[in-house]
């Protein structure tokens, strides 16, 4: 008898002693069993993981967050079977992990109907609109309104969340983090170079400047809200300027001399010369 003549239930408790995510990569039939394995398995293996490493009671989440298993069905499967550690789990704040956005391309390609709405990219090729429903978008809502855990903190690896929604033009990833605290000048202000780099004024102008709306309103009272202007999230710098003459986007040097009054250097005043 070898491995894999066990009963699936035995293969689940095999897998559980082992704690390896080698396991499932020794072969396909392994890794399709696995696969298929419910929400309840996948909660109690991340919580034998936890209990073998001894982590830091403040970093629990956090390594939780990072396992690729990790979604909101396996989480909650996990407070279900945890519920003696509920009063810690509120007592820190997790980070954000970033395989939940390392993964993030140019919307080229989707299941989505041919319909779907579609915008031009900068080489001339037809790009689908990222959308609500778009990956991490739902997993990240879960996150934030979770009443075991305090929401994960946005900024985590110097906005590396931030800077990848935008490396991709995700605009409603990068409304969903702007709104939760997320700040485009971590890295010298990286993000908004990359919007720069994008030649989207649209996008800079959203990293930039800092709005309140009246979302909270009822929808009759919405179009009597008028947009308050508040402090910029980011000053503009002589370096966004010039990145901005580098990559001759036009518009967005105007807003950024015109509208932001950002005073351009030597060496981009010789450039726009």
């Amino acid at each position: 008898m070898n491995l894999l003549d066990l009963p699936v239930e035995l293969l689940y408790e095999v897998g559980l002693y082992a704690t390896s995510p080698a396991l499932p990569q020794t072969c396909k039939v392994l890794y399709a069993i696995f696969k298929a394995s419910p929400a309840s398995y996948r909660a109690r293996y991340l919580a034998t993981c936890i209990e073998k490493s001894h982590p830091r009671e403040d970093a629990i989440i956090t390594k939780i967050l990072r396992y690729p298993i990790c979604n909101e069905d396996v989480l909650e499967a996990y407070f279900r079977i945890t519920p003696s550690k509920a009063e810690s789990w509120k007592r820190w704040v997790p980070e954000l992990p970033r395989r939940l956005f390392r993964s993030l391309a140019p919307n080229l390609k989707s299941s989505r109907s041919p319909s779907a709405p579609r915008a031009p990219s900068r080489r001339g090729r037809r790009t689908l609109q990222w959308t609500e429903l778009d990956h991490p978008l739902p997993f990240l809502r879960y996150l934030y309104t979770c009443p075991h855990i305090r929401p994960p903190a946005v900024n985590s690896h110097e906005g590396y969340a931030l800077r990848k929604a935008v490396q991709t033009g995700f605009v409603p990833l990068i409304q969903f983090l702007l709104s939760h605290g997320a700040t485009p000048d971590s890295r010298d202000g990286l993000a908004v170079l990359n919007a720069i780099h994008r030649r989207d004024l649209l996008m800079v102008r959203m990293l930039v400047e800092r709005s309140e709306t009246a979302h909270n309103l009822p929808e009759g009272r919405k179009a009597e809200a008028k947009r308050r202007r508040l402090e910029d999230r980011v000053s503009v710098t002589p370096e966004m300027l010039r990145a901005a003459v580098k990559c001759k986007a036009q518009d967005i040097v105007e807003y950024f001399t015109k509208e932001k009054g950002c005073i351009p250097d030597i060496h981009t005043l010789l450039m726009l010369e």
